[in-house]
């Protein structure tokens, strides 16, 4: 249950080698893993995030085939779960996702189909307390997903998951590095975003 793939971390967060190596070994073809490879290459010039986003992009159109039909018409809302939903580390505090009510005032008057993201993530630095994160987590998705007729994409990939949210019409930003990551490689593109991250991390 516990993921080695931090992939908004190894943008924004000074990642340990074997940190590094581990998404190089466990996910070999991934965003991530292309990424650390060109930016060992001695001859890439690209900033992290432009690098990123031409990565990204083309992980988004090898993979088209396997995103919603019409996803550029549609929303997709980033629900950061597992530990900070249930977590009593500092870290998992203050990444605590929004409230139903505070998302629905962020979403009035769209009226688009609401792609949901997100699955119980668990890193080596997480709380011990899974099983009532999980519940939690369970808990606080189906209430979104009631709240907004919406459905839960879940590719299985995360890198499939970012591709739908890059490539939605609006993106509602969740908590943590990876929906950072999501909404820095959409500012690039011009894309929409309501930005909904308020404290670091």
């Amino acid at each position: 249950m516990i993921s080695s793939y931090r992939l908004g971390d190894l943008l924004y967060y000074m990642l340990s080698e074997s940190e590094i190596n581990k998404i190089l070994e466990e996910h070999p073809n991934s965003v991530g893993s292309k990424y650390i490879i060109e930016k060992r290459s001695t001859d890439n010039s690209l900033s992290n995030i432009d690098l990123m986003t031409k990565i990204i992009l083309d992980c988004c159109e090898q993979n088209k085939h396997l995103l919603p039909n019409c996803i550029e018409n549609n929303t997709v809302i980033h629900l950061r779960l597992g530990d900070v939903v249930g977590g009593t580390e500092y870290h998992e505090l203050i990444k605590r996702p929004l409230e139903v009510s505070e998302l629905r005032e962020k979403l009035d008057g769209n009226n688009t189909k609401k792609y949901v993201i997100g699955k119980c993530f668990f890193a080596e630095t997480s709380s011990k307390n899974v099983d009532e994160s999980t519940y939690l987590s369970n808990k606080y998705l189906n209430d979104v997903i009631k709240e907004f007729d919406g459905i839960h994409f879940d590719s299985g990939n995360p890198d499939i998951d970012l591709c739908c949210a890059v490539k939605s019409k609006l993106f509602i930003q969740g908590r943590g590095h990876f929906s950072k990551l999501i909404v820095d490689v959409r500012k690039k593109l011009n894309l929409d975003c309501i930005e909904t991250e308020h404290l670091t991390g």
